[in-house]
């Protein structure tokens, strides 16, 4: 079972990736804990991560057993169930994608990282060992052959040294663009080394057969191939040691070496300069015509015109959608605001009415109240001063009630303002991004329809240009007759 994953952010690119059917027979989502499409739930993920001041709100993983073992949908979330308590991503949000490629299943998990009520991103450390403890688990449980490991499932006395992959991510990664095959490559660089008998002729053996060597950033030397991609020089010689290596160049100072920037600005500017096999082609002797490029015609304005219509009308659909959402959202909000405010009222009210009741002055009883009653029928001021000292305190009474009900009023509107800013905000931005990615794709889509017109009109001059001279015939000798 091999486990692979890291923090990141890029939601709209990790989306359109998972997305992608031109690479994968078949995608399913197994589970989204978000409203909408993949890409509007990791969108907000990532907004979530403004509120923690961090950076990378998404935790990408994928999860690829051995082909020879078929795993079952409670295992596949299972799986993702162990992984999920290894990198401590309890109870967040998560979406589960499976991709059929080539005939095999693996699935991509996608977390939240932003922790909404402590407001900080969950931890991502040690992330390499998690992943092997997960993988361990799943192996232990699902009965699957035991895959070493680096780390967690490292075996010391097996394994002495620090294992390594055959091929990294990079050199995969060109591979499946078309370019050279890293074992190719490899075996050639091999071939070069055990041929030459000190570094320096190394280093012309390989400018010979087109690398280039140069002084790494990190490594001791570096070759770049003929799409300017760097290469540790220690990685393309298997079994040749660092410390062989360092002696067997130790005739080549790396500082007299360009560094890997001059390097490759060389091979760019090289490749730049290099004619290409249509220029270095001399050109057959054709009928003269006209080669002035040919205009755009009023069909050809039209199509375009047609499909920036089409694409600004699809546009403003996507537009309109985006508001009627934003416009629920504000309206649940504001349904949810009230529902608060009128059970924290409810709440005060009666909070006020019970100490109301406690503060309430107690009436002297019996033989006190008779007391009161011939001091005040004796001396009239008496009586006034106790109903305007009962008046005042009624009045301080009042106030203190009204100015906690304005405090309590006030944090209400406060909380509320905060909630519908923090709402306004979010949308603003998304409305900026759509606006930008609709801007960007309207623009993309008219270049492609007038490439794509230029060719067809190239196709239609080739096509005549092929049947003139079929029409014409081969060329013949002026002398005949």
């Amino acid at each position: 079972m091999i486990i692979k994953g890291k923090s990141r952010a890029g939601a709209s690119q990790l989306a359109q990736h998972l997305g992608r059917a031109d690479t994968n027979e078949r995608i399913e989502i197994l589970q989204l804990d978000s409203a909408g499409t993949p890409a509007e739930a990791f969108r907000d993920w990532q907004t979530y991560t403004l509120a923690t001041k961090g950076k990378l709100g998404l935790y990408h993983a994928n999860i690829d057993p051995d082909a020879k073992y078929e795993m079952t949908p409670q295992q596949w979330m299972r799986a993702v169930d162990i992984l999920e308590e290894e990198l401590g991503l309890q109870g967040q949000p998560r979406a589960v994608v499976m991709h059929e490629k080539n005939g095999r299943e693996h699935i991509h998990v996608v977390w939240a990282r932003a922790d909404m009520d402590t407001m900080t991103l969950r931890s991502d450390s040690m992330n390499y060992q998690a992943h092997e403890r997960a993988s361990l688990r799943m192996e232990q449980e699902f009965g699957h052959e035991h895959v070493p490991g680096k780390h967690a499932k490292r075996d010391r006395d097996a394994q002495p040294e620090f294992p390594t992959a055959e091929v990294n991510h990079d050199e995969w990664q060109q591979r499946e663009r078309g370019g050279i095959d890293h074992r190719e490559r490899k075996a050639q660089v091999t071939a070069l080394y055990e041929a030459s008998d000190s570094g320096p002729a190394f280093k012309a053996a390989l400018e010979d057969a087109g690398y280039v060597l140069a002084r790494g950033d990190r490594r001791d030397f570096v070759i770049l191939d003929d799409d300017a991609k760097a290469h540790s020089l220690g990685r393309q010689l298997p079994g040749v040691k660092a410390k062989d290596l360092r002696a067997f160049m130790a005739d080549i100072d790396p500082e007299s070496l360009p560094s890997v920037k001059e390097a490759r600005a060389t091979i760019r500017e090289a490749a730049r300069a290099q004619p290409t096999p249509e220029q270095d082609k001399p050109e057959p002797s054709t009928p003269e015509r006209d080669n002035t490029p040919p205009q755009d015609t009023e069909a050809d304005r039209e199509r375009v015109a047609s499909l920036r219509r089409a694409i600004i009308e699809r546009h403003s659909a996507e537009l309109k959608e985006q508001e009627l959402r934003h416009a629920r959202e504000v309206e649940t909000l504001q349904e949810k605001q009230q529902a608060a405010a009128d059970k924290a009222i409810l709440s005060f009210a009666q909070e006020q009415a019970q100490r109301a009741i406690k503060e309430r002055p107690q009436e002297p009883g019996g033989i006190n109240r008779l007391i009161r009653t011939i001091r005040e029928a004796v001396d009239e001021e008496a009586r006034r001063q106790r109903l305007a000292d009962e008046a005042e305190r009624a009045r301080d009474t009042e106030d203190c009630r009204n100015d906690e009900v304005r405090i309590m009023v006030s944090g209400l509107n406060a909380a509320q303002r905060a909630e519908i800013d923090t709402l306004v905000e979010r949308q603003g931005r998304e409305r900026a991004d759509l606006l930008d990615e609709q801007s960007r794709d309207l623009k993309r889509r008219v270049e492609d329809e007038q490439r794509a017109i230029a060719l067809e009109r190239e196709y239609e001059q080739r096509r005549r240009d092929a049947l003139a001279k079929d029409r014409e015939g081969p060329e013949r000798d002026p002398r005949a007759r």
